[in-house]
């Protein structure tokens, strides 16, 4: 396996000095990862816009948010320079976990507290106590330690085109991510099947009928819920099959390195798809307003702010009649929007 830890970008010693393939590799990296930054952003506007942020479940969404534009930001990085062991590659193989971390433990999160709410019927934890300030603790802290842990083995350095764990440390690439990575994957669709399996049959169950209502709210949070980790388990498999490829061979295959160079924005532009569609779900079963009528609110609530109060009205008049021109000067200057 050739050292890429003396690779350059511009000699591109990965594919015997095919230098179109690194700048391919580099190119796609960075579209895909500008297309999933600006699908974050304008998924950031609608959070706001719609305040998604007062219940426990869409504070959860707001995490996954959260670590889906973490990885966009990612695709920005440059591949990695000719000393393999600089800071700023192992920085950004860090962040490349963290980012990770964050989004998968949001994932599991939402995953039980969706099965504790229809499975246990109680709440994972009740907002506004303790339990809530160490849930929202755990789901920054738990993706913090466990994307640190390769500082420990010094394992940081340059995975390819980009920076991870090196591709000398291949203990470290399926103990830190790969393996714990599949097996939350596996854990999360089980307790999904579980989750509604259970729903359906208090669906059927006719003393469930007065709660009715709730659960099919429970049923339709869980259903759409499931697309999240669809997106992962579709978009891992393709980087698991390229490490494994790194770990038994020294060969390199573009079209694998490519793939997996586009796969972690195609994850952001995914969670951000599902988000849309689930949004326009919700707005659709009136769960949320239309986003005319979101949008007339909001502006009216800007104009009621922005004009003057009867209170002002009354003061602007008595500093005019009261000699004060240059005061009521100003204030149209400013109502006619000459005034800074």
């Amino acid at each position: 396996m050739e050292d890429i830890r003396n690779m350059t970008v511009g000699e591109c010693v990965l594919f015997g000095g095919e230098r179109w393939k690194c700048d391919s590799i580099v190119a796609a990296r960075k579209t895909v990862g500008s297309i999933a930054f600006i699908l974050s952003i304008v998924a950031f506007f609608f959070i706001c816009l719609y305040r998604l942020w007062r219940s426990l479940a869409d504070r959860q969404i707001i995490y996954l948010w959260f670590g889906g534009f973490l990885l966009s930001i990612v695709g920005f990085f440059d591949a990695p320079p000719d000393n393999g062991n600089s800071s700023s590659c192992q920085f950004s193989g860090w962040f490349l976990g963290l980012a990770d971390w964050m989004w998968i433990t949001a994932m599991f999160l939402i995953t039980l507290h969706t099965f504790m709410l229809t499975v246990r019927r109680r709440a994972l934890v009740e907002i506004g106590t303790a339990g809530e300030l160490f849930y929202h603790g755990a789901s920054f802290g738990i993706p913090l330690f466990i994307a640190s842990l390769p500082w420990i083995g010094s394992a940081f350095g340059p995975a390819g085109m980009w920076c991870w764990i090196s591709e000398d440390e291949i203990g470290w690439r399926f103990a830190d991510w790969y393996v714990p990575i599949w097996l939350l994957l596996i854990v999360i669709v089980v307790l999904y099947i579980i989750t509604i399996y259970k729903i359906n049959k208090k669906r059927s169950d006719p003393g469930e009928s007065e709660a009715n209502q709730s659960t099919k709210r429970l049923y339709g949070q869980a259903k759409r819920l499931m697309f999240y980790p669809g997106v992962q388990l579709i978009v891992i498999i393709i980087p698991t099959i390229h490490r494994i490829h790194n770990a038994v061979s020294s060969e390199r295959v573009y079209g694998l390195m490519l793939l997996h160079a586009i796969c972690g924005p195609l994850q952001v532009i995914g969670i951000v798809a599902v988000f849309g569609i689930t949004l326009y779900y919700r707005i659709k079963q009136n769960e949320l307003p239309a986003l005319s009528t979101t949008m007339k609110k909001h502006w009216a609530t800007i104009r009621c702010q922005s004009e003057p109060t009867p209170v002002e009205v009354q003061n602007r008049v008595q500093n005019v009649e009261n000699g004060n021109v240059n005061y009521g000067n100003e204030i149209a200057a400013k109502e006619d929007g000459l005034g800074s």
